[in-house]
C-alpha cells in the first residue's frame, strides 16, 4: 500500500475532498531537485497541491489530516497502461508499415498514429466510472483532530450581537 498524508478540505454526501501536497522528488537519493523526476514534476504539475476525492466512512471534518492510500499493484497497473500500451501500440504500427513497405514516412504517420491509439485505449481502460473509482484512493485513517479556522468568543451579553 502506498501512503500519503492529506488534509480534508470539505466533506459532503458520504465524501470528502482532501488536498496532498505534491512531493517534486521521491527522495531515494541525494539529488533532491535536480533529480529527472523533479524536473517533469515542475514542467508537468499544476501546482503544489492535488484535490482528490475519498470515502468518508469515519465521518471526517474539514482541517482534519488523514492518511489516503493506493495499493500497489493497482498502481503498477495504472502504470503499465499509461506508459506502456501506447508505447506498444506506436511500435508495432509503425513495424506493420515498415513491414508493408510505407517507407519512413508511412511508418511515423503510422507510429504516430498508433501511439494516439494506445493513449485512447489508455483513457478508455483508465477513464470510465468503474475504472476511476478502482484507481481512486482510499481513506485508511484518522491522524488528527481538526484544528479550529477561527474561533471567536462569546459575545458579552451587554455589548448585543
Amino acid at each position: 500500500m502506498i501512503e500519503q498524508q492529506a488534509t480534508v478540505i470539505a466533506v459532503a454526501d458520504g465524501s470528502a475532498l482532501v488536498e496532498v501536497q505534491r512531493q517534486t522528488g521521491c527522495s531515494a537519493c541525494g539529488v533532491g531537485d535536480r533529480c529527472g523526476t523533479s524536473v517533469l514534476a515542475k514542467l508537468f504539475g499544476s501546482g503544489a497541491s492535488a484535490r482528490l476525492r475519498v470515502a468518508d466512512r469515519i465521518g471526517l471534518v474539514p482541517g482534519e489530516a488523514v492518511l489516503i492510500g493506493i495499493r500497489s499493484d493497482t498502481l503498477a497497473r495504472a502504470s503499465l497502461a499509461a506508459y506502456l500500451l501506447p508505447l506498444i501500440a506506436m511500435i508495432g504500427a509503425a513495424f506493420f508499415a515498415d513491414q508493408a513497405g510505407l517507407g519512413d514516412a508511412g511508418a511515423a504517420g503510422l507510429g504516430l498514429a498508433g501511439l494516439l491509439l494506445g493513449l485512447g485505449v489508455t483513457g478508455f481502460l483508465t477513464g470510465g466510472t468503474g475504472a476511476k473509482a478502482r484507481f481512486r484512493p482510499v481513506l485508511l485513517r484518522r491522524l488528527s483532530a481538526a484544528r479550529p479556522i477561527v474561533t471567536l468568543d462569546p459575545v458579552h451579553p451587554a455589548v448585543g450581537g
